[in-house]
């Protein structure tokens, strides 16, 4: 909504000095005066319209850097934050890559482990049944 109202000032400025321009024109051409006096005052008008463009001109380039600066700020802002986000999360997603490949890690030494304790159960219990079979052999 503001952005419109902006835009329309702008508008409506631009506007109001053409119209005031063409007016003050028109109403020199149609007054009832003598060449020189008429262009004189055409020369006064065009001198009037000619500043106030340059300085409608001029305040539209100073609010346009003014504009420019400010996005620029804001995007080096956004960037900044963007940044600083991304390394925080590439910095936990590593601290969570590395708790869970210690995790891993954990869980395979404890399966390896298992797994040699059941080797040694069941070489034992081979062992077992071997020397059982062999007495109830005699």
């Amino acid at each position: 909504m503001s952005e419109a109202v902006g835009t329309n000032k702008g508008g409506l400025l631009l506007g109001l000095v053409i119209g005031g321009a063409v007016g003050a024109i028109t109403s020199l051409l149609l007054a009832p005066k003598a060449g020189s006096e008429l262009r004189e005052d055409l020369s006064n008008t065009y001198r009037t319209f000619n500043d106030k463009t340059s300085q409608l001109a001029s305040a539209v380039g100073q609010k346009t850097q003014d504009i420019v600066s400010t996005v620029s700020d804001k995007t080096q802002d956004i960037a900044s934050v963007v940044s600083e986000k991304t390394q925080e999360a590439a910095s936990a997603v590593s601290e969570k890559t590395k708790d869970i490949a210690n995790t891993i890690s954990h869980q395979a030494s404890e399966a390896v482990d298992k797994a040699k304790e059941s080797k040694q159960l069941v070489a034992e219990s081979l062992q077992a049944v071997k020397s059982n079979y062999q007495n109830n052999q005699h």
